[in-house]
């Protein structure tokens, strides 16, 4: 029996191959700022500040605010001059991306049925994207008027995935102990392990299997059986 089940996003409620999805956001991303600033300059202090949010967790700020710090030091510029960029970006040219990725039919079911269960359900993707982001993607996945009860971003999140304590963390904001929740995602390293270790029920998605039943892996489908025994 659980009392929360915390989601994946990409790859497991979306379809979206990010090994295709994030070298193209990063060019669109690259070709956005370039007018306004040496575009591989720039690119590489993104990366650099992004490494060292997740690098450097700190339980007192968040990854947003780490990411700032180190984005400032590497640009040598403020976020007041950023912010109005990444604010165009990601209302004129992020919605572009939306045709890489494919929506699940059996991502809503799921989610829903969750919720009908009575269980507090969470968006548990990995916060290194700003929250105008993620609520685009749950758009794309069908999912933008799913009441979830938590969704991890940048903004309000301390840990990153594939820290254990983001699973703690995610916990925490949903009033629930690790041992009473079960997480659903597609990447062992990511989402598997981790929550595992902290004493989550896990469901890992992935194609395949041999046409073997397995009771802890399989599709969303497989996911939805899985839940409901648990419940």
């Amino acid at each position: 029996m659980i009392r929360a089940v915390l989601f994946d996003l990409d790859g497991t409620l979306l379809g979206n191959d990010m090994d295709r999805f994030m070298p193209v956001y990063f060019d669109r991303l690259r070709g956005f700022v370039a007018p306004h600033h040496p575009p591989e300059p720039f690119l590489s202090a993104l990366l650099s500040a992004v490494r060292e949010a997740i690098r450097r967790p700190d339980p007192r700020r968040t990854v947003w605010e780490r990411f700032v710090e180190a984005f400032e030091q590497e640009t040598k510029r403020p976020m007041d001059f950023w912010m109005p960029l990444f604010d165009r970006f990601y209302a004129e040219v992020f919605p572009s991306l939306r045709a890489l990725t494919e929506p699940r039919v059996e991502a809503r079911l799921l989610v829903e049925r969750a919720r009908a269960w009575g269980l507090r359900i969470a968006i548990a993707t990995n916060p290194v994207f700003p929250e105008i982001a993620i609520r685009q993607r749950l758009e794309w996945a069908g999912l933008e008027d799913i009441p979830f009860d938590w969704i991890t971003t940048m903004e309000n999140m301390r840990f990153t995935k594939p820290w254990p304590e983001y699973y703690r963390e995610v916990a925490d904001h949903l009033q629930v102990p690790p041992e009473a929740c079960g997480m659903i995602g597609n990447d062992r390293k990511q989402d598997i392990e981790p929550a595992q270790q902290v004493g989550m029920q896990t469901f890992w998605v992935c194609e395949g299997g041999n046409g073997m039943f397995r009771k802890n892996q399989g599709d969303l489908r497989q996911a939805l059986r899985w839940l409901e025994d648990l419940n």
